[in-house]
């Protein structure tokens, strides 16, 4: 990335990606540890910089990301600096075997990963945000693949009351309370407009509208076909956007698909 402005979904799971890194990256002699308050590590190429109450960092394979310097945990990130042995393993009473490189357990694939398999260019990713409450003039946008850009859809009420009582309390249920229903791109599907912070919330809110669709889909008289989830971060950039069908939705939630593949396989550019 050659200036802030990188692609909302990349830098997000990017981040996201990194900051799950196991704690045995920590102090690594391939680069400089940035150990978050939350408990997470970044394994960056040099000391990040300030800029704007911005932590600047450059990863290691030379893409610049952010975070913001107060999620940082200085001390910490200060002692994994001075104090790490990089891949070697000390072990009391046996000098002969300090500083003999062990290797690294296989790192698990991570949201990052799958995309970059799934060829997902985040050239294609629109970067700009908006406003919940911008005004879109003429007709609804479409992505640079084609598909309905949610991001751009009128924030209208969705117009079976008891659907969206019965969603909002299914997702309060399930511990996720940043969820807005308005109506979809079909006057008869839900569109939910779910905030999410981190790798897992991403994971988490697409296994409850998977199950909040079933739901309705069981026990509602109203039914409805399906649901338009427009996922993003606080900041209000994308996360990824989806439209969850009740055939996607049973695969989901009977495990018949790992989450993760299920989000390069279905989100839409």
């Amino acid at each position: 990335m050659r200036s802030l402005r990188l692609p909302a979904l990349f830098a997000l799971v990017v981040l996201l990606a990194l900051t799950a890194a196991p704690p045995a990256l920590a102090g690594s002699s391939t680069g400089y540890t940035i150990v978050l308050k939350d408990g997470g590590t970044i394994i960056a190429k040099e000391k990040y910089k300030i800029v704007n109450g911005r932590a600047i960092i450059i990863q290691l394979n030379g893409i610049q990301t952010f975070v913001r310097a107060d999620q940082i945990d200085v001390a910490k990130t200060d002692a994994a600096n001075r104090d790490g042995y990089g891949s070697a393993v000390v072990l009391p009473g046996s000098p002969q075997d300090v500083g003999t490189p062990v290797a690294q357990p296989k790192k698990d694939t991570t949201l990052a990963d799958l995309i970059t398999a799934h060829a997902a260019a985040p050239r294609d990713l629109a970067a700009k945000r908006r406003d919940k409450t911008e005004a879109i003039p003429g007709r609804l946008s479409k992505t640079k693949a084609g598909f309905y850009d949610f991001a751009t859809l009128p924030r209208k009420p969705f117009a079976r009351a008891e659907v969206t009582a019965e969603l909002q309390q299914f997702f309060h249920g399930q511990g996720i309370d940043e969820v807005e229903i308005f109506e979809g791109t079909q006057a008869d599907r839900p569109f939910l407009e779910i905030t999410t912070n981190s790798e897992g919330s991403v994971f988490k809110a697409l296994g409850a509208a998977a199950n909040a669709l079933l739901h309705n889909r069981e026990g509602s008289a109203t039914k409805v076909p399906a649901l338009e989830i427009l996922l993003t971060t606080p900041s209000r950039e994308r996360a990824g956007q989806f439209v969850l069908t009740p055939e996607m939705a049973a695969d989901l939630a009977a495990k018949k698909v790992d989450v993760t593949a299920f989000f390069t396989r279905n989100v839409q550019f």
